[in-house]
């Protein structure tokens, strides 16, 4: 006895399935992850979707923390790393400054007066302690945050 093979949607006789059924077919994966359907309120909801938002997770990825007891990240973190990143951009800004006046000191330095060329590595000084002022700033800030990290010696 012959066993037929069941025919892809939109095959018969005289018919070849369209190309983004074989397409769609070919690339479908399945899946182990089961859905739970939740029912909220309007004002659940919006509870919910406002703490998802001030803990940077999608509302899924929050009520899965939730229900399985697993850690919620800390809203001081984001703040953390954004004065972090503050800090940073401030420090590349201190550096580009510092460059543009070496930059003046090796260009112009027969053209300027003593006095400038002081004032000019004056303030070239000054960055310098402005910048290893950030580095220890972004530091602390790091270590307070993430106080198992390894600190240099």
């Amino acid at each position: 006895m012959l066993v037929q093979e069941p025919l892809a949607p939109g095959e018969g006789p005289g018919r070849a399935a369209p190309q983004f059924l074989k397409r769609i077919k070919d690339y479908t994966m399945s899946t182990e992850r089961n859905r739970v359907k939740v029912s909220f309120t309007a004002d659940e909801r919006a509870q919910v979707d406002a703490l998802a938002d001030q803990l940077k997770l999608s509302v899924s990825e929050l009520l899965r923390r939730l229900a399985l007891g697993t850690r919620l990240p800390d809203p001081t973190d984001f703040v953390a790393a954004q004065a972090i990143r503050d800090l940073l951009k401030i420090n590349a800004d201190q550096a580009r400054l510092g460059n543009l006046l070496k930059l003046a000191l090796d260009v112009g330095a027969d053209d300027l007066s003593p006095a400038h060329l002081a004032r000019i590595e004056g303030l070239l000084v000054e960055i310098a302690t402005v910048q290893a002022a950030l580095k220890a700033t972004v530091h602390a800030i790091h270590y307070q945050h993430h106080p198992r990290a390894k600190q240099p010696e």
